[in-house]
């Protein structure tokens, strides 16, 4: 049996899984939004629930607010990503981008955003540095930065996060595009380098990274954790306004959360549908500026600007990070001092002890998430190798399209319906639900983030083992599998990373049962003691830091004797 055959389980259960459970996380959203919901005695089919969504109190600004920082944020960091590509690759700048992404990527959504506020709000971090001495504040001013009603804070915050994972599926992707000889013909007929990838490699660059563009507008518009924690509060967001209504004592909330939550699916679509316009705009109206010859490039003079703003991105995220570190040691800081006065450990030993049950928690659902799920991208990735030897292609050879699905469809809308349907058979509550929750949204990173290096890798080696009559499973578990156990680990590290930053399908799969750290980070954010919530915050941030630097150390202890392995 090949070893297409062999592998050809895989794509069927993983495209199984996901079309499934996102159909029926649908279908489970549009009965309730009907108002049909016999669990609650809603047996009656009405559009009442939709009439009550577009009356609710605010919701035109809820809506304004969510598109304002959803499309500012995608259409930004995308601008900002290409630019940035088109400037700093292949120099220095760009190298230690590679070195440092994983880290920063390490860093969970609501971490980052807890460590954000610190840092802008009126006694933060920022505004500390400079007072009194060119401020004149003695006491924090009165400004509105952080909750801010046009969702300015959330919007730039996004930008910060979002754009390390532009960035790690652009170098992805660059495997597909010869650029070196690009460079040295373009350069040879005079363009200068931002020219060449602005005419040439962009366009040929930007239909491998669609989807992934997809997954940041479908994110950024529907986003929970982060708005929480940096968004307006009255009104808030959609996406927290309906998790408000999910979670209402008022079982009649559920079905206007239904409506609210295919409405944010609808506004997901529609912003999608409008990028694909705009591409097919952008190619007809830059079709005369790529060709007109002109050597001289109009984005030249941003040339600073946009390394500013790359390296501001990194800035903002390791300071983030500092702030954090500063207030959980903290005892008494008052403003505007720029370190604290005095210094403490007692509520580090008071927060090891508290969340002690929610650490468990996401370690073993994240470990099992992210064993499954490499379990399952190694296959699919086999059978796509093996379908790429005998050049066959079926509707498995697709699967990254399916497993795009949970990152373009909008968290809340289909996690709801998983919900309700979970509730009618009686299966919520469960830690194995909550698990496979995780692991949709867990695989699909995970396979992006192997896809690119696994079908690199020379078969040939994996050919010569099999003539000396080796079985495939042999072949795979003792000679390919090994070489790539860095790729592998890393791969590992980031669906554990995904897994611990899930904060709606732990709120709406767990059934308030299980609570994770992520759970517990965003419930006490809007707290008022910044020691305890720093504290929590680098104990979410310290657990994909920790997997981070297995994958980094574990392969160079483990081939330490041998030649290139260690690299």
């Amino acid at each position: 049996m090949s070893g297409q055959a062999k592998g050809r389980i895989f794509p069927v259960v993983v495209i199984s899984l996901f079309c499934i459970t996102i159909l029926a996380g649908l279908f489970g959203t549009l009965l309730p939004s009907l108002n049909y919901l016999p669990v609650i005695g809603y047996t009656r089919i009405s559009l009442s629930a939709w009439f009550d969504f577009f009356s609710y109190p605010g919701i035109q600004t809820s809506i304004f607010v969510t598109l304002f920082s959803g499309i500012t944020a995608s259409f930004g960091v995308v601008c900002l990503a290409f630019l940035f590509i088109s400037f700093s690759y292949g120099n220095a700048l760009w190298k230690f981008f590679e070195k440092i992404l994983a880290p920063v990527l390490s860093i969970p959504h609501a971490a980052f955003a807890i460590g954000f506020g610190f840092l802008i709000a009126p006694s933060g971090w920022l505004m500390r540095m400079v007072s009194p001495v060119l401020t004149g504040f003695t006491r924090p001013p009165d400004w509105i930065i952080l909750n801010d009603p046009a969702g300015l804070s959330l919007t730039i915050a996004l930008v910060i996060k979002e754009f390390p994972f532009l960035i790690m599926v652009t170098m992805g992707a660059l495997g597909q595009l010869d650029i070196k000889k690009t460079l040295l013909v373009g350069r040879a007929l005079g363009y200068s380098k931002e020219q060449i990838w602005l005419k040439i490699l962009i366009p040929r660059l930007y239909p491998h990274l669609r989807l992934s563009v997809f997954a940041v507008i479908a994110y950024s518009l529907s986003v929970v954790d982060m708005a929480i924690i940096l968004g307006p509060s009255s009104p808030s967001s959609l996406s927290v306004l309906i998790l408000k209504w999910f979670n209402d004592p008022d079982m009649s909330f559920k079905l206007l959360a239904a409506a609210g939550s295919l409405f944010l699916f609808f506004m997901v679509v529609v912003s999608i549908l409008c990028a694909c316009l705009m591409e097919r705009a952008v190619l007809v109206f830059l079709r005369p500026w790529i060709t007109n010859g002109k050597r001289c490039s109009f984005v030249s003079p941003l040339k600073s600007i946009i390394f500013f703003m790359g390296c501001g991105t990194l800035f903002f995220t390791a300071v983030s990070s500092v702030i954090l570190v500063i207030w959980s040691l903290t005892w008494q800081w008052r403003f505007p001092d720029f370190l604290p006065a005095t210094w403490t450990l007692k509520l580090w030993a008071k927060g090891l002890m508290s969340s002690f049950d929610p650490v468990m928690t996401t370690l073993f659902t994240g470990l099992a998430s992210a064993f499954i799920g490499l379990l399952l991208a190694i296959g699919c990735l086999e059978h796509e190798v093996a379908a790429g030897k005998t050049r066959t292609r079926n509707y498995t050879g697709y699967i990254h399209y399916f497993l795009y699905l949970p990152l373009l469809v909008p968290q809340i809308t289909f996690m709801a319906g998983i919900q309700f349907l979970l509730v009618i058979m009686n299966m919520d509550g469960y830690w194995i639900s909550l698990m496979v929750s995780h692991l949709l949204f867990v695989l699909p990173y995970m396979f992006i983030a192997l896809s690119a290096t696994y079908i690199a890798f020379d078969e040939r080696v994996t050919d010569q083992a099999m003539l000396l009559k080796r079985s495939y499973i042999k072949v795979l578990f003792r000679v390919k599998l090994p070489m790539l156990i860095k790729p592998i680990l890393f791969s590992f590290a980031i669906g554990f990373s995904v897994s611990v930053a899930q904060y709606i399908p732990t709120m709406l799969v767990g059934a308030g049962r299980f609570s994770t750290i992520t759970t517990e980070v965003v419930s006490i954010a809007s707290g008022s003691d910044r020691r305890a919530i720093a504290v929590y915050a680098l104990i979410q941030q310290c657990l994909p830091m920790m997997m981070y630097a297995f994958a980094i150390i574990f392969p160079k202890i483990l081939y330490y004797n041998r030649k290139g392995m260690q690299v």
